[in-house]
């Protein structure tokens, strides 16, 4: 393994962004008791996936909807969600990501999306256009059960399976057009031996909705899964009925199979709704983008190489090599080795768990706020690749804690981790937080630590800088932290990215941030990440990056000063004998530390060229700072007696000393 120390443009990002601001969504009124008359069109069955939630230009076209798990008491007719649903939606947001070009997947929260009316005991829909893929049972995510709750005049219910309850309240999943009842049944030792889930689709408005929903969370997971794989499943109709079973007896469920396809489409579009209501029809549209893949093209931050071809005109052209490909990361290489060389996904995401046996873990219940930012991560991964599956688990599926050592130890894995929430809430996380070298100092070169107060800090050793939540003078959070971290675990052979905040909102734009990684021009090792509220309006609404870390001598080259596009090659234009071209590129210092840049021209393959093309810049020398962005101008002089040159070669090292 090497040190980088020089710049290399072996390929351009070119990445653009188009973004478009969240939409202000106003009131829905839709008085479900005053629904009078319903028909059926021709929606899209499951045959189609992923249309339409990925559309037939390839741009993502859907938003992600996760239960809570923090409810109101008499805000919500739902209770508090686990992160398992969020488990399973990660799976469908990386195999959706990977049949589209560009586009956002965007993630919110059920009751973001939806409002509900204590008094009513209605659910209102805020959002009227997004396509949705809705996570989770109708007793966790009220999107869900507004769908779930939907009914004719008659009183009977519109989806064509829906769940219900016994009279002794225990749940089951109801197919109207069979009259099968399917809830979820036990062993003799009261272990679930099956648990189900549905998949329906459906059209709300010209809205598709695609609801995965089990009895129990496993239920719901199945579901996923077998959306995740949705070419390996003979999927038709507008619903199918999963099941997910224990075929061994041992405790444990291992299969999955489809027991029920039912035919029925419903179209909600028709419904005619006798009193009038009002809705603004805006939507949490996905940020569109374009973004080039990177796949087999990796930069090594050793040496620029050139070639400088003289042609009649004297037009000069400065084109740069590729190099060979690096075995050192850092966020510049994103979203390498996360995504293979190859181009596919090689990594598993771990959920933070919702539900801890105590002693069994260092850590708290993780909410779903704290891990839903993976599901916009895992989307754009599946983007970034051109095949292969994201893996998903819970942080106490993958590891172990000994509380009588305070160990961690992990299960067999071959692949990289993306490990979501604090160390608080993420055993993962808090492992990797804690850990140290044989100095007794931690390894991250950023880290979670408390005040003697108790409150909690992020650390930057290298700056000497921490940061905390802030709070206005009302006593409403202001801003939140949150930290992107890779790192290389050479004790498992795998490299890590840590997304973890403060607080869950911390992780959510820590999240977000990785998820548009092409339009920050991330780079280093750790990237803090700020959100906070712009405005004072008592919300926090914009992303910022206050500190970057950098790793070992590091420099590359752009032609914008927000680092966006790389040098690859430069146009000197035509150049008179005697005269000269001068270009602006833009050098940021991507390492640990101030360097002083160096320019080396060596290597001529004509020796004529040497003695008449000079190759200079206007750098005085002064050192640079770790992260900062300075211009410098490259100058190509011709000399005037220039002759018996047309071709030649030489390689230029612009390096970080």
């Amino acid at each position: 393994m090497h040190n980088r120390h020089a710049h290399t443009t072996n390929y351009s990002l070119n990445k653009t962004s188009v973004l478009l601001t969240l939409a202000i969504v106003a009131s829905a009124f839709l008085l479900l008791s005053q629904v009078t008359q319903t028909a059926y069109g021709n929606p899209l069955g499951l045959e189609n996936l992923p249309t339409p939630f990925v559309s037939s230009t390839k741009l993502m076209n859907c938003s992600a909807v996760v239960a809570s798990s923090m409810r109101t008491p008499g805000l919500s007719p739902c209770g508090g969600a686990h992160t398992m649903d969020v488990m399973g939606i990660i799976m469908v947001s990386a195999r959706f990501g990977l049949q589209t070009d560009n586009g956002t997947l965007e993630a919110t929260m059920d009751d973001t999306i939806s409002s509900y009316n204590s008094e009513s005991y209605e659910v209102t829909m805020n959002d009227l256009a997004s396509n949705l893929v809705v996570v989770g049972g109708p007793g966790v995510n009220q999107v869900t059960w507004y769908y779930n709750n939907l009914k004719y005049a008659n009183g009977s219910r519109m989806l064509p399976v829906y769940f219900d309850k016994f009279a002794n309240g225990t749940d089951y999943i109801y197919v109207v057009s069979t009259t099968h009842r399917y809830d979820i049944q036990f062993d003799g030792l009261g272990r679930v031996r099956e648990d189900y889930g549905i998949i329906v689709t459906l059209d709300d408005h010209g809205r598709h909705v695609l609801l995965l929903a089990g009895l129990g969370g496993l239920g719901t997971w199945a579901s996923c899964n077998v959306v995740s794989s949705y070419d390996s499943w003979n999927l038709h109709g507008g619903a199918v009925v999963v099941k997910y079973s224990d075929t061994n007896s041992d405790g444990f469920l291992d299969t999955i199979s489809i027991v029920e396809y039912v035919s029925t489409t419903i179209n909600l579009s028709n419904l005619i709704v006798p009193l009038p209501f009002t809705f603004f029809a805006a939507a949490i549209i996905p940020k569109l983008k374009t973004l080039r893949k990177k796949i087999l093209c990796k930069r090594r931050l050793i040496e620029a190489c050139m070639i400088l071809i003289f042609v009649a005109a004297a037009q000069i052209y400065l084109t740069v090599f590729s190099g060979p490909e690096s075995e050192i990361f850092t966020f510049r290489d994103f979203s390498h080795p996360f995504v293979a060389s190859g181009g596919l996904l090689n990594c598993s995401s771990i959920v933070a768990s919702s539900m801890r046996t105590p002693g069994l873990s260092p850590c708290g219940n993780a909410h779903t706020m704290d891990v839903m930012g993976g599901v916009m991560v895992a989307a754009q991964l599946g983007e970034d690749a051109t095949g292969g599956s994201l893996g998903s688990t819970l942080d106490d599926g993958i590891s172990t804690y000994d509380s009588g050592t305070g160990q961690m130890t992990f299960s067999p894995l071959t692949n990289n981790l993306l490990t979501f929430g604090g160390p608080g809430v993420n055993q993962v996380t808090w492992y990797y937080n804690n850990l140290r070298n044989g100095s007794g100092d931690r390894v991250l070169p950023v880290y979670f630590d408390k005040f003697a107060n108790g409150t909690d800090r992020i650390c930057v050793p290298s700056s000497g800088h921490q940061y905390m939540i802030e709070h206005d003078g009302l006593g409403r959070i202001c801003a939140d932290y949150g930290v992107v971290t890779l790192y290389y675990d050479s004790s498992h052979g795998w490299w890590v990215v840590i997304v973890a905040g403060l607080g869950g909102f911390g992780t959510g734009a820590a999240s977000r941030l990785l998820a548009t990684y092409s339009t920050w021009s991330i780079f280093g090792q750790s990237v803090i990440v700020k959100y906070y509220d712009s405005n004072a309006d008592g919300y926090l609404d914009k992303i910022s990056v206050p500190e970057v870390v950098g790793v070992g001598k590091s420099i590359d080259l752009y032609w914008d000063p927000e680092c966006k596009n790389i040098v690859q090659s430069i146009d000197w234009g035509t150049i008179a004998t005697g005269g000269s071209s001068n270009v602006i590129v833009y050098v940021r210092n991507e390492g640990a530390e101030n360097t002083i840049l160096g320019l080396n021209i060596s290597g001529w393959t004509s020796a004529e060229a040497a003695n008449y093309l000079n190759i200079g810049w206007n750098y005085s020398g002064t050192p640079v700072p770790s992260g900062v962005t300075l211009p410098i101008m490259l100058v190509l002089t011709v000399d005037p007696d220039i002759h018996n040159v047309t071709e030649f070669g030489v390689n230029v090292t612009v390096s970080s000393d």
